[in-house]
């Protein structure tokens, strides 16, 4: 593959990889993680340098460089969606704090939900710890993180999928549990009108 190609498969991952994984980020965020923008822009300041020059030794280098770059930006896109996700589990677990959610696909659901989760706290551990060996000039130790990275992602991308996925029986669910704390509410200030009125009664 020759410079100039491998120059057009960084704007590719660019385009159809990074871009729609940002534009995720800040959906669920309404923020834009500072370490992606700044690895984008040395991305494109070494793809400056290998456009403008004319030696192929610095070309070369830049583009190695911008390579480097790309992959890292990769990986904190998977870094930072990891903890999106993370926090997206965290308020599913508030907001049904009361369901029973054993009774989801016939039992199913909790344990491969808890599962999911408990790998993916794993892999994300695995692959912070490798955090300070990271370097975008350094191929060895920036295609390990990466890998670890990758991986992190995909199990924390099945525990959104199976959240994305329960949605509605989980809410319907929560309803049946409004409506019967709604009824035993309603019978206890029942009673407690009743014995009310007996006391009034009994009185009087």
């Amino acid at each position: 593959m020759t410079t100039d190609e491998r120059a057009i498969e960084i704007y590719k991952t660019y385009i159809d990889v990074i871009c729609p994984y940002i534009l995720e980020y800040e959906l669920l965020t309404n923020e834009f993680p500072v370490e992606i923008l700044n690895e984008i822009r040395a991305i494109f300041t070494h793809l400056s340098k290998f456009y403008l020059s004319e030696s192929d030794v610095i070309k070369e280098k830049n583009i190695s460089k911008a390579e480097g770059h790309i992959k890292r930006s990769l990986l904190d896109c998977y870094k930072y969606l990891c903890m999106v996700y993370d926090d997206e589990y965290k308020r599913f677990e508030k907001m049904y704090s009361r369901i029973d959610l054993s009774l989801v696909d016939n039992g199913e659901f909790l344990p491969k939900i808890n599962e999911s989760r408990q790998r993916a706290i794993v892999l994300m551990k695995n692959a912070r710890k490798s955090d300070l060996a990271v370097d975008s000039d350094d191929e060895v130790n920036c295609e390990e993180a990466y890998k670890k990275y990758e991986g992190a992602f995909i199990a924390y991308s099945s525990v959104k999928e199976l959240l994305d996925n329960s949605h509605k029986k989980l809410d319907y669910l929560k309803k049946k549990v409004v409506i019967k704390d709604f009824f035993s509410i309603s019978g206890w200030v029942i009673g407690i009108i009743g014995i009310i009125l007996t006391i009034i009664a009994f009185i009087f």
